[in-house]
């Protein structure tokens, strides 16, 4: 700056904001909605500019849960390299027949926790127990034999093989199920992929087609009939809609929905405001891998969940104190 450079500095973090910028331009859905001089403005006007004043109405749904714990983490912790913490000392409790929605920025820590959760970060340190049994220790392969599976936020990465066919994309977690002795019961396999394809409505023509010939939403059917098929307790979904059509969307959604209403707890993560108010039951924020707020759905808003998805540790502390002192507060009579 000092050198006449000038800088365009995207953030999601608003206190970035603050104390760097001297304009500060706010864009929605690809839309500029305002822009100041950062010394006129403050976080809140920037949080009501992101927000606006339209919102996507919450669906009316009935959460089944009967308050039967299915997970529960005590102080969750995965550490950076250079120090501090992605997951900091998260503890939670999902119930069966519930369905939990995660929001959070860029660089959160949604992600993170979800791969501490599934055995994809050994080195996270902290108690997750599934149904009362603790999963510290396991394998991947073990922990989906205890019932929990993860559908990843980048499906052609982590969740398809892109040179198999559908039916073998969608079996491969659970081959155990379709084995006799050293070989796979082949005529047994093909019954249970073909009763998930119509469950789920998958549109494609056999399942030997190559999944490279299915459309995003269907793919993304795919990798959720995979999860489907391991008959898991709790189901993970790292960013579920990501680049698949309105109407695929809805139909993640709806089989989410029926999921939990069969029992199963159900975590999905997502940045997108209108989605976690219109689909969870329940949402938890995360903001530098501390969960910053708990919402039920019939208490939150999207002022609350951006407010607290820019939280720091701070922060947190300081409303934490701010909630202990309110509720210990001696009511005096007038």
């Amino acid at each position: 700056k000092r050198s006449g450079v000038a800088i365009i500095y995207i953030s999601h973090r608003l206190e970035e904001l603050t104390r760097i910028a001297d304009f500060v331009s706010v864009l929605r859905d690809g839309k500029m909605q305002s822009s100041a001089r950062m010394a006129d403005v403050d976080v809140p006007w920037i949080i009501d500019k992101m927000v606006g004043k339209t919102t996507m109405p919450p669906q009316k749904t009935s959460p089944t849960t009967d308050g039967v714990e299915v997970l529960r983490t005590e102080k969750v912790c995965l550490s950076k390299p250079g120090g501090g913490y992605l997951v900091d000392h998260v503890s939670l409790s999902i119930a069966a027949g519930e369905i939990v929605g995660i929001y959070g920025l860029m660089g959160a820590g949604r992600t993170e926790l979800f791969e501490c959760l599934f055995g994809l970060r050994p080195e996270a340190t902290g108690d997750i127990v599934l149904n009362g049994k603790n999963l510290a220790g396991l394998s991947i392969a073990e922990r989906i034999r205890k019932g929990l599976f993860l559908v990843p936020e980048d499906r052609q990465r982590d969740g398809l093989m892109q040179n198999l066919s559908v039916l073998k994309n969608m079996s491969i977690s659970s081959l155990w199920q379709f084995r006799r002795g050293i070989a796979i019961q082949q005529n047994r396999e093909a019954v249970k992929i073909d009763d998930m394809i119509k469950a789920l409505r998958v549109k494609v023509s056999a399942p030997d087609v190559e999944i490279t010939a299915l459309s995003g939403g269907n793919q993304q059917k795919v990798v959720i009939g995979k999860s489907l098929l391991t008959q898991p307790k709790l189901l993970l979904l790292d960013e579920p809609t990501r680049g698949i059509d309105i109407g695929a969307k809805a139909e993640v959604f709806k089989t989410m929905r029926q999921l939990a209403e069969q029992g199963l707890g159900v975590i999905f993560a997502t940045s997108d405001l209108m989605e976690i108010m219109s689909a969870a039951d329940r949402i938890l924020v995360m903001s530098r891998g501390l969960v910053t707020g708990d919402f039920p759905r019939s208490e939150a808003t999207e002022r609350k969940l951006v407010a607290a998805s820019t939280m720091t540790a701070a922060d947190l502390a300081t409303e934490t104190s701010r909630s202990a002192q309110e509720s210990h507060t001696p009511i005096t009579e007038h």
